[in-house]
């Protein structure tokens, strides 16, 4: 996730339930304050934590020797494409051609129940996580600076 995103995610949790329930348990102001200002660091560290395994886990495919351990999302994504082209571009282009509708019948029937949602899900995790790489080698997190 992109940090923007985890940041305004950590404050809807402060503004929403996680400050609901301290205001109800803790009647001190400023010591209400102090919780949810650390309860904020903690969580955004934790996500960060998160981000770095993630990323972690990309370089170390990324950087393996294995081809197929290097290739396998690319490959994933050119073989969604290369369907997408098929059912999108060549399937009407050969409608047109042939005057009549081509038969194509994939047997959608046959697989899971969940396949498109699980599908969905991870191309949209390796779009995103492919996003968030690049957002990292471009900008660093932030933190504190230290001078060298």
């Amino acid at each position: 996730m992109p940090l923007a995103l985890i940041v305004k995610f950590v404050t809807a949790l402060m503004a929403g339930p996680f400050g609901k329930l301290i205001e109800a348990h803790v009647k001190d102001a400023e010591l209400r304050r102090k919780i949810e200002a650390e309860l904020q660091v903690q969580m955004l560290a934790e996500l960060g934590k998160e981000a770095a395994l993630g990323q972690a886990v990309v370089l170390a495919e990324v950087q393996s020797e294995h081809w197929l351990t290097r290739s396998w999302r690319p490959l994933l994504m050119m073989t969604l494409l290369g369907f997408l082209v098929l059912v999108g571009l060549v399937l009407p282009v050969a409608d047109l051609i042939a005057g009549y509708p081509v038969p194509f019948n994939p047997r959608w029937s046959a697989l899971p129940e969940g396949f498109w949602q699980f599908l969905s899900v991870g191309v949209g995790g390796y779009i995103g996580g492919r996003s968030v790489e690049k957002i990292i080698q471009k900008a660093p997190l932030p933190g504190p600076r230290r001078k060298a």
